[in-house]
């Protein structure tokens, strides 16, 4: 691609057509060199993003038709593919490349972008669209929100509507979404380190839908969840931003739970996913309204597992959130949990002992008549 650069335009827009031709024709009838050539396209856009506009639509057109193809083929979603990795390696190269220009192209092939499964190089790629084409940002964040959701709880996302919820209290229907205890969805099992057991709510919900529901809810149910998997979709609620949606409930009835998982990496993971949610959204960060008893309830779970877990890096990871959140301040000040911040003075991992005498210092301002005392007998 770069000697497209270098020679002049006549040469090179006749060279780059050749090239585009060719491995255009090359990914739609070379199964073993159908990887290269997305990734060779993906050059030439980037190099030569200008002259690659005419070449968009049979590009995009034939990244379609290779994730159709895979879609046929009933491969398991988030089974390692090289050819499905470069296809997103390739889609985020063409954002960068041409910015919103890529916005009606990619909008025929988002869906087809989550039948492969939730995979590290699916998030990198829609990080990339959510930063280059905004205006596609809804959309990517719906589907990822329902493919969590469906991974973590066992059925699609649903923000929380107090109207709703309040009627089908009152009729004494429960919410498919967020009843999860009552019902037996997956979180009950799967939070617990059970994911065998936890797919059968999923397997019930996916023989609910209609022939309607979207292609990225019936790639989500079959995806096989394991404890790599439910780590990656509690990253995926952290890396992304999803301050535009309401996850209270979500974070209090279904993340926490992930905080008792037997798998110390999921159970890290969620730590740091609820803290990111609760101090990325200012609803939080208030000391009155709705967002005030998730807050109060998130910080007393951190608080908890700073103190009870069993792996030191949880509870690093616990008492370095409870440090980096200064909006926690307000509920860590309770004389509970202060109480039981100075019992972690005595772990027996140095950097947790020293990162939470930082917190207490800082809680001697925001309530001095139980961190003071305590602190002067330490002392």
């Amino acid at each position: 691609p770069q000697e497209f650069t270098r020679v002049n335009t006549g040469s090179s827009e006749s060279m780059m057509g050749r090239a585009c031709n060719y491995l255009i024709t090359l990914s739609r009838t070379s199964d073993r060199d159908r990887a290269a050539a997305f990734l060779a396209l993906g050059n030439i856009a980037q190099f030569c993003s200008t002259e690659y506009r005419s070449f968009l639509e049979p590009t995009t057109r034939a990244i379609r038709d290779a994730l159709i193809q895979r879609a046929k083929m009933r491969i398991p979603p988030a089974e390692a593919d090289e050819t499905v990795t470069a296809v997103l390696q390739t889609i985020a190269t063409l954002a960068t490349a041409m910015g919103p220009a890529l916005t009606r192209y990619v909008r025929d092939i988002l869906d087809l972008m989550f039948t492969a499964g939730l995979s590290q190089a699916l998030c990198d790629s829609l990080l990339v669209l959510e930063r280059e084409v905004s205006q596609l940002q809804p959309a990517i964040q719906g589907r990822l929100l329902d493919m969590v959701s469906i991974i973590l709880v066992g059925v699609p996302f649903r923000p929380s509507q107090q109207s709703l919820d309040d009627l089908e209290q009152r009729m004494g229907t429960m919410s498919m979404h967020y009843a999860t205890a009552q019902n037996g969805h997956r979180s009950g099992a799967a939070a617990n380190g059970n994911t065998a057991n936890g797919a059968s709510s999923r397997d019930a919900y996916a023989g609910s839908v209609s022939d309607s529901t979207s292609l990225v809810v019936r790639a989500a149910n079959n995806i096989h969840v394991t404890n790599d998997t439910l780590v990656l979709a509690l990253r995926t609620l952290r890396i992304f931003d999803f301050s535009e949606e309401n996850l209270s409930e979500f974070v209090r009835n279904e993340i926490l739970r992930y905080l008792t998982n037997s798998s110390a990496a999921v159970r890290k993971e969620a730590i740091h996913a609820v803290s990111h949610i609760v101090m990325a959204d200012p609803l939080y960060r208030s000391m009155a309204g709705a967002g005030v008893e998730v807050a109060s309830e998130v910080v007393q779970r951190l608080v908890s597992a700073a103190v009870i877990d069993v792996d030191r890096d949880v509870r690093l990871m616990a008492v370095q959130m409870l440090k980096k959140g200064i909006c926690f301040d307000f509920h860590m000040g309770k004389a509970q949990n202060i109480q039981d911040l100075f019992l972690l003075l005595n772990d027996e991992v140095f950097e947790v002992r020293l990162t939470v005498l930082a917190v207490i210092g800082r809680l001697a301002n925001m309530n001095p008549a139980h961190v003071m005392p305590s602190l002067r007998r330490m002392v």
